[in-house]
């Protein structure tokens, strides 16, 4: 059979613009492979990389397309186009946002797949189902999945950056998140064996492990950069960890042994209040201190934020890179629940409406601040990072590197103020009928 596998674009430009052209969702390539292995012809179309081409689509016996929940009005957008043009072609939807709304997902596609589609994939291609919503499995044994086919996505002909995933799971179960709703709260993780046979097929230029935790099990992650430098596959690397990885510097001492380039560390927010709310079991300490120690060891920090309003304190503490969001409430999440039970949503139009679910865009009524106030001032913060002072300050400083980056973002801000420019008018409309929060009145 002819398989199509899409993930949509992004609907707006943001500070991983430059990078998410390299950084694909893995769902689909793992997904795209087992349906390779089992004798299906496959590609794999990523907008963020290159245009679907849909003369292609027109001879599609199966389109799937994965869904989050920002990119969820141009997936099902997609969905209706293939219809048009191939009628008899079967359109799968999965991923995050399907598995929390399948109903939704389900207006726009022949099946839905929620949770990990993995061990469903092949006979629901192979076989059609009379059942609309169908239920995947979690992988126990990571290491039955095969390595992703990079080579099945359309266009990708050189990657700097290759994408490597060693668990699946997190237990903490922050308000904000959604993980542990998709993957469970029980980490499971590959062989370390195993991780380093896949590192070893190729030559890489940076490799990016996207576990949600990456040092989640030390002694584990440990093994693996033991091996890695025996096996001396020590490319710069990038991870995402909590604030608490330095708690161990002999740890850290490993990770810059084995090239750790850049760690990507969810510090969320340096108010005390906060991080109790978000229930990030850290202080602020812990975030400064997290900040010093990996700069001792020369790993750069990309610090990700949920905006309070407007600080300068990211350039205090010396970040090298930051993701600043404001707080979505994502589908999935206790937030969610939370936020949408007290009728605090200020937006109604979905699905469309969908695609501001990004963490550029407030969505609700915050606790502390208007909707618009907190839009302005997260701009306003954001704006004092990537300032032109601040690019010029690296560039004087022969900081190359750090200057391109901080570069990159001041233009990407600057895109963002141009395609967003209504944005802040609209907000500006959305007033309380009282101070009773739920009682909402000029919606979006």
């Amino acid at each position: 059979m002819k398989v199509t596998l899409i993930e949509p674009k992004t609907p707006f430009i943001n500070i991983y613009s430059a990078f998410i052209k390299q950084l694909p969702l893995l769902g689909p390539i793992y997904l795209g492979t087992i349906l390779k292995n089992a004798g299906h012809d496959v590609v794999i179309f990523n907008e963020n990389m290159k245009d679907i081409d849909y003369d292609r689509i027109k001879d599609s016996d199966v389109v799937g397309i994965s869904i989050m929940t920002s990119t969820a009005p141009r997936g099902y957008e997609i969905s209706q186009k293939v219809r048009e043009l191939n009628p008899r072609a079967r359109v799968l939807i999965g991923g995050s946002h399907a598995t929390f709304l399948p109903e939704e997902a389900a207006e726009y596609a022949d099946n839905v797949v929620t949770g990990e589609a993995e061990s469903v994939i092949i006979d629901l291609v192979e076989h059609r189902s009379s059942e609309k919503i169908i239920a995947g499995k979690p992988v126990e044994n990571l290491d039955e999945l095969p390595f992703p086919d990079f080579s099945l996505i359309h266009g990708l002909e050189k990657r700097k950056v290759t994408p490597v995933s060693t668990s699946r799971g997190c237990p903490f179960d922050c308000t904000f998140c959604s993980v542990t709703a998709m993957f469970g709260r029980k980490y499971r993780y590959r062989s370390t064996d195993s991780v380093i046979k896949e590192l070893s097929r190729m030559k890489h230029r940076k490799i990016f492990f996207y576990d949600d935790n990456f040092d989640a099990n030390k002694s584990r992650t440990s093994e693996l950069l033991h091996k890695m430098i025996r096996h001396k596959i020590t490319p710069p690397w990038i991870a995402q960890t909590r604030a608490s990885v330095t708690r161990d510097e002999e740890f850290v001492k490993l990770m810059s042994k084995s090239n750790c380039w850049q760690l990507c560390i969810g510090f969320e927010s340096l108010n005390p209040d906060s991080l109790k709310k978000y229930n990030k079991k850290q202080t602020p300490d812990d975030v400064k201190n997290c900040i010093r120690v990996l700069h001792k060891y020369k790993i750069r920090v990309h610090g990700m934020f949920i905006s309070d309003g407007y600080t300068d304190i990211y350039n205090k503490i010396g970040v090298d890179s930051l993701q600043l969001c404001v707080l979505v409430p994502l589908i999935g999440s206790k937030l969610y629940t939370a936020i949408k039970g007290s009728g605090r949503l200020i937006t109604d139009r979905f699905p469309n409406d969908w695609k501001l679910f990004d963490g550029g865009h407030v969505v609700h009524w915050p606790d502390s601040l208007s909707p618009a106030e907190m839009q302005r001032q997260t701009i306003k913060a954001l704006g004092a990072y990537y300032s032109r002072a601040n690019v010029a300050k690296l560039f004087l400083q022969g900081k190359f590197q750090s200057f391109a980056i901080r570069l990159m973002g001041h233009n990407v801000l600057k895109k963002w103020k141009a395609q967003n420019k209504d944005y802040d008018k609209q907000l500006s409309k959305v007033k309380y009928v009282n101070q009773t929060p739920g009682f909402l009145r000029g919606k979006l």
